[in-house]
């Protein structure tokens, strides 16, 4: 799909991401992605490339003893996060973190109103991702929590870039009934899902999150990570249909007929016998923490 933009679309969404801080990850997360390509990496020598970071320490600890993680020891140092939570899952907390601290403090104070729609949509989207899983005895990584904190970062690329088209962007998906992607395409020739895909390339992202990125709408075409994908999609379904919105064009959503849903339940027929009711309802409990991860992420940023 991304390998086929004409020059004119490849132009913009390098413009898109040049002129902003989307050129380059936040240094911990690039030292630590290349340090994991070894896979004999010592832990000692992980911890200490995070604890350079006194800031992004702090709020990693504080996430690990957050009810998110819900972990039955208290986590005191890096090291013991990584013994505790396994070294992938951390270094995809690090990357959610880190991106997402970055960028939330960046945020343009003029357009404040839909930036606090945006960052609250992409809580709300990591934390019932992951609250997914964990009903439904799912695995991932984390990579369900980051990929759903992450997942409309070309969006925000799209949103700082050109602030007068984005309101445009956001009339028009109101005034014709159509998606953001529909709307992207005919304001700025070209959608959130393209950009994403080049910013996760940039940042040389793990495969699953550029996935993520890339692929979060149609997760029914993908070969790989399929499953993943649909979690993820269901996440920003949910949340757009309990208002924690990003104008998204979702005027309705029942989960049991999306194609999404439908993904998960064919590979885990289990799913299928769920009572949906019950299972939203549980959803919805756990999307009441999303306000507890941004509070943290605000914590001592200022």
């Amino acid at each position: 799909m991304f390998n086929k933009l004409d020059e004119a679309a490849m132009s913009l969404i390098n413009s898109i991401i040049e002129t902003q801080e989307f050129a380059t990850l936040p240094p911990v997360a690039s030292k630590l992605l290349r340090m994991l390509e070894n896979d004999e990496v010592d832990i000692r020598d992980v911890s200490q490339v995070i604890e350079t970071d006194a800031a992004l320490t702090l709020k990693l600890l504080r996430v690990a003893n957050s009810p998110i993680f819900a972990t039955r020891t208290e986590i005191n140092s890096i090291q013991q996060a990584i013994v505790i939570l396994g070294l992938n899952r951390l270094t995809n907390i690090v990357l959610g973190v880190s991106i997402f601290s970055r960028f939330l403090m960046s945020s343009q104070k003029h357009v404040a109103d839909i930036m606090k729609k945006f960052w609250w949509h992409s809580s709300c989207t990591g934390i019932v991702a992951k609250a997914l899983t964990t009903k439904t005895n799912l695995f991932f990584k984390e990579n369900e929590f980051i990929g759903g904190l992450l997942h409309d970062i070309g969006k925000l690329a799209m949103l700082q870039y050109d602030v007068p088209k984005y309101e445009k962007l956001i009339t028009l998906i109101k005034e014709k009934g159509i998606s953001d992607s529909e709307a992207e395409k005919e304001i700025y020739g070209i959608d959130h899902l393209e950009v994403g895909a080049q910013i996760a390339k940039l940042w040389k992202l793990p495969e699953e999150l550029s996935t993520i990125i890339s692929n979060h709408n149609t997760p029914a075409l993908l070969e790989s990570n399929k499953e993943l994908v649909a979690v993820v999609r269901i996440a920003d379904l949910l949340c757009e249909m309990w208002g924690a919105d990003i104008d998204e064009g979702c005027r309705e959503v029942n989960i049991a007929n999306e194609e999404c849903w439908q993904i998960l339940c064919s590979s885990y027929p289990e799913l299928t016998d769920m009572d949906m009711e019950s299972f939203t309802f549980d959803l919805e409990e756990q999307f009441k923490k999303s306000t507890i991860f941004l509070n943290i992420m605000l914590q001592n940023s200022n």
